[in-house]
């Protein structure tokens, strides 16, 4: 394999990847949505909150798992680089380990701020 086939390879793993992060948005978005007409609504009940909870949460999983997948093609590729030897592998060997890469700390972070804050409009009282 070619230093370009292995690029070209994870672009179109970063480009599916994509699309599965464009489908969390959308379901962020909803469970901001959810959570705003909960926290809005006088007569809100339980199950509606726990419900709504479990949405929110089940939905930062999942946006945490498709950073994690985009991580391991970055991995991949920057493993398969070295081994065939690519003058670019010593380069690209810096970013899976990066706090600000795809799947790092700070993209962890920063989806468990969104289902924590989440659930703080969930359960807080108007």
């Amino acid at each position: 394999m070619t230093e370009y086939q292995v690029f070209n390879m994870m672009y179109v793993g970063l480009i599916s990847n994509a699309m599965y992060f464009v489908g969390m948005v959308l379901l962020t978005w909803l469970g901001f949505r959810m959570a705003n007409n909960i926290y809005n609504s006088q007569d809100a009940n339980m199950g509606a909150k726990v419900f709504t909870s479990a949405f929110c949460v089940l939905v930062g999983v999942m946006m945490f798992y498709t950073q994690q997948i985009g991580a391991a093609i970055l991995d991949t590729a920057v493993t398969t680089l070295a081994d065939i030897g690519a003058p670019s592998a010593e380069r690209m060997q810096e970013y899976p380990d990066s706090p600000l890469s795809i799947g790092g700390a700070v993209q962890t972070l920063f989806v468990l701020l969104v289902v924590v804050f989440q659930l703080l409009i969930v359960w807080s009282k108007k």
